[in-house]
């Protein structure tokens, strides 16, 4: 036995138990891994073919030729201009406020902490 702790890895102590927990466990983190690739592929195509169904359909309800809707998409450039403006827009809508500290100096020298100071130092005074 050491006091310094060595780390012995022992492939015979692993059992059955210790593989199914690690393939569930890895399966799990998979399973979840790939569902979020595909929600985040495909849940944009769905709201872009919604809003362009939806366009279409107020269009005809008013009249107008709905062959004028072909592509939603924004590319992540104009999507980072827009947002780098708002950010841009919203940063400087607050007013700016002067810095001014002002302190008002009381003229009356009680307080409960300084009477026991000046008990002190008159009695002090007193002896000299």
């Amino acid at each position: 036995m050491s006091l310094l702790g060595e780390v012995v890895f022992d492939l015979s102590r692993i059992t059955s138990e210790y593989t199914t927990l690690a393939f569930v466990g890895y399966l799990i983190v998979f399973v979840a891994l790939i569902t979020l690739y595909f929600v985040f592929q495909y849940v944009p195509v769905l709201l872009n073919m919604y809003t362009k169904r939806r366009l279409k359909k107020n269009m005809r309800q008013r009249g107008i030729d709905d062959n004028v809707i072909e592509d939603l998409t924004i590319s992540g450039e104009v999507s980072a201009a827009i947002s780098a403006a708002l950010h841009l827009y919203f940063n400087e809508m607050h007013d700016d406020e002067k810095t001014v500290l002002t302190i008002k100096k009381i003229s009356s020298r009680y307080s409960p902490w300084s009477s026991k100071i000046y008990n002190v130092t008159r009695g002090l005074n007193r002896r000299f």
